[in-house]
């Protein structure tokens, strides 16, 4: 426990894996909109993504404990992220609100980030491994 609290914690990995999980939600709520682009009366739904990084920025920490030695220790499980419903009028398709070129870049902008996160991650757990085994 002490390991976790002060290497993995402090080594900037919970972040990168927040990063991570922000970026799935975000690319399955894009390619949801893309599949309903035709749906008529669907209503396009998001993240604000950095909304939600501050969130994990920002986040109190509540210390659990065990006191007894058959309790199981708590699992962390990533927090919800808000998910936005847009309920404007329909676009110039006039059948729904979702604007194609407009998923289709977020869906660009997710693959960056989360590209980024996941090498970011494996950086930090190849520099933990490293150190484990001596090297530098």
């Amino acid at each position: 426990m002490i390991i976790q609290k002060q290497v993995i914690e402090k080594s900037g990995i919970p972040l990168f894996k927040k990063l991570l999980h922000v970026a799935t939600v975000s690319q399955k709520l894009t390619a949801n909109n893309v599949a309903n682009v035709s749906t008529p009366g669907y209503q396009s739904q998001s993240i604000d993504f950095k909304k939600e990084m501050q969130k994990a920025l920002h986040k109190e920490r509540v210390p659990l404990s065990v006191t007894n030695p058959g309790h199981i220790p708590s699992t962390k499980k990533p927090a919800e992220v808000e998910i936005y419903t847009d309920e404007s009028e329909s676009n110039a398709s006039g059948v729904n609100n979702v604007d194609i070129d407009k998923e289709m870049g977020s869906l660009a902008e997710n693959q960056i980030l989360f590209t980024f996160g996941a090498k970011m991650a494996m950086q930090k757990f190849t520099a933990l491994k490293n150190v484990i085994r001596g090297r530098s």
